[in-house]
């Protein structure tokens, strides 16, 4: 996920908005939410916080 963001950053070198690397976690977890079969291509740990 922070890969996929910082390629998004060097497309578009103005920003993209909602980029911010303390929601790559979220990010992740929301794509593992829409599309199941892409869960053992992304890494994720347990949360520390809710």
């Amino acid at each position: 996920m922070k890969a996929l963001f910082e390629a998004l950053r060097w497309r578009h070198p103005r920003g993209v908005k909602g980029l911010n690397n303390s929601y790559t976690a979220l990010y992740a977890r929301q794509l593992i939410a829409a599309h199941p079969n892409w869960a053992a291509a992304i890494e994720t740990r347990r949360r520390r916080s809710p």
